[in-house]
């Protein structure tokens, strides 16, 4: 009986893996196949009004933060998720990596590298509209400090010195207020997450106070994804 119950379960992900192959052939053909015109209209949009319709010079975040603004909040709620799984639900027995001797050098080395991540996550984050950045590459940046401690001093001492309490408290208050900003544009009469369409304006193009909400959307981000790695990194390091 247990053979059989290993068989079928083989069977079973073989199943799954086969049906996942065909629908991404499925995809594949079908973006293939689309009209060229219609491949190109958009992403000519984008270029050609990008910086008039949402006054942020990186392109990329006009349009993470504005046209598909949508997929930013999905992207965001799936490490919302995978860290509210792995810190809530999932019981620790005890931490790993806490035995690792490193040299005087490793250790002064990460405490020279911190005070420059923190400025340079920071710099991401708000600046992210005006140059190559953003809340997401930002909120990765300022994850690594965290990270950094947990690897040169162990999890005891990285989750002394930034609570799991508090960095979970963080990443709730980024996902909320990402989506209280784009209730935003509910109340304006427009759209949710609209920002050029609800007429914030894009301000002086250019300068640090400009393209409406985006700005700060991208500091929600920021400090959702920063705090949200820490916690998913901390959690899978843990014997469970």
């Amino acid at each position: 009986m247990s053979k059989i119950n290993e068989r079928l379960k083989k069977l079973h992900t073989i199943a799954l893996v086969v049906a996942l192959a065909v629908f991404l052939l499925v995809v594949v053909y079908e973006i293939h196949n689309l009209d060229n015109n219609s491949k190109r209209y958009l992403s000519e949009h984008y270029i050609s009004e990008g910086v008039r319709e949402t006054g942020a010079i990186n392109l990329v975040t006009s349009v993470l933060y504005d046209y598909r603004a949508f997929d930013t909040l999905g992207e965001a709620t799936v490490i919302l998720t995978a860290a509210a799984i792995l810190s809530l639900l999932v019981p620790v027995s005890k931490a790993t990596m806490l035995g690792t001797k490193f040299s005087i050098i490793v250790y002064q080395t990460t405490k020279f590298s911190i005070p420059f991540l923190a400025v340079l996550g920071v710099h991401l984050i708000f600046f992210g509209h005006l140059s190559p950045g953003g809340g997401f590459v930002g909120g990765v940046v300022l994850s690594i400090i965290p990270i950094l401690l947990t690897i040169t001093y162990g999890v005891e001492f990285s989750e002394s010195k930034l609570k799991p309490a508090k960095k979970k408290l963080v990443e709730d208050i980024g996902a909320i207020g990402f989506i209280l900003l784009g209730l935003l544009g509910v109340v304006t009469g427009s759209n949710f997450l609209a920002n050029g369409q609800a007429n914030f304006g894009p301000g002086n193009t250019g300068e640090l106070i400009s393209a409406g909400l985006i700005p700060y959307l991208n500091v929600m981000i920021g400090i959702k994804v920063g705090a949200g790695l820490a916690i998913i990194f901390n959690s899978l390091i843990k014997e469970k």
